[in-house]
């Protein structure tokens, strides 16, 4: 991996991006994480991706 991750966000900034344009272009309802989020990082990502975000402990 060229680029850390951030804790912000469990992903690298770049990557994060190209996930949120895919969320944006396929007017995603939600994006699901198999990896455990904080409550700080689902907000982030929800902000950043325009939609819904949750691990998949939540859909437990």
């Amino acid at each position: 991996m060229a680029l850390p991750f951030s804790r912000r966000t469990l992903l690298s900034s770049g990557k994060a991006h190209e996930v949120a344009d895919a969320c944006r272009l396929a007017a995603a309802a939600m994006a699901v994480f198999v990896n455990p989020l904080t409550e700080h990082q689902r907000t982030v990502l929800s902000d950043l991706f325009g939609c819904p975000v949750v691990s998949g402990d939540d859909l437990t």
